[in-house]
């Protein structure tokens, strides 16, 4: 992740002291825009306007950015954007849907997929909530796919029928068996203990 910032921003100083005490999990490099003119040239280049601006990058890429954001937010795009450590599986491709699926037909456990976009509010706003869950409930395996990394991922989703993201699917014993689209927590918990079997009332 790559922060641009000015010396005297009190936003940007406090959003680097959250970066810092994050520095064992999280990777960024920060740039002060008015530290030198070959800075500032970088931020020209850049098209930085609003400081703090955050980019984000994996595999040399950039694949999303923010800019004049307060720490929530901040914590949020990180674990959307920067996970990679939890017990939420990160799926890159079809066949890594196709693999998991199999691996989990004979153990009987509910997969919950969910399905985004790299820039999508929603998505980045209900997934705190995925990485929690995932955590807490063991007898539910938690997948992840961004249908915008790449044509195989996008054709799953064409092929899926998924037409609004967030969309989360359901899947059991190799089959899907339901799915709900949107980013409430409570609906989500509610539609995973249905599928669960635990009777569920609205």
């Amino acid at each position: 992740m790559l922060l641009f910032g000015v010396t005297k921003a009190v936003k940007s100083t406090l959003l680097w002291l959250i970066l810092a005490s994050n520095a064992a999990t999280w990777s960024f490099l920060l740039v002060m825009g008015d530290e030198s003119e070959k800075t500032r040239e970088l931020c020209k280049r850049e098209k930085i306007d609003n400081v703090p601006h955050f980019s984000f990058y994996k595999s040399m890429e950039k694949i999303h950015e923010e800019e004049a954001i307060g720490p929530d937010q901040l914590v949020g795009d990180v674990l959307y954007y920067g996970d990679n450590h939890s017990a939420v599986v990160q799926l890159h491709c079809r066949e890594d849907v196709e693999k998991l699926i199999e691996e989990h037909k004979v153990d009987n456990k509910l997969l919950v997929l969910d399905v985004g976009l790299k820039h999508c509010g929603p998505c980045v706003k209900v997934y705190p909530t995925v990485l929690k869950l995932s955590r807490q409930m063991d007898s539910v395996v938690f997948a992840r796919m961004n249908g915008d990394e790449n044509d195989s991922c996008m054709q799953f989703l064409k092929d899926m029928n998924v037409i609004e993201v967030p969309t989360f699917l359901f899947i059991r014993d190799g089959k899907i068996c339901g799915r709900y689209v949107g980013s409430g927590k409570g609906e989500l918990i509610g539609e995973i203990l249905r599928y669960q079997g635990v009777r569920v009332t609205y």
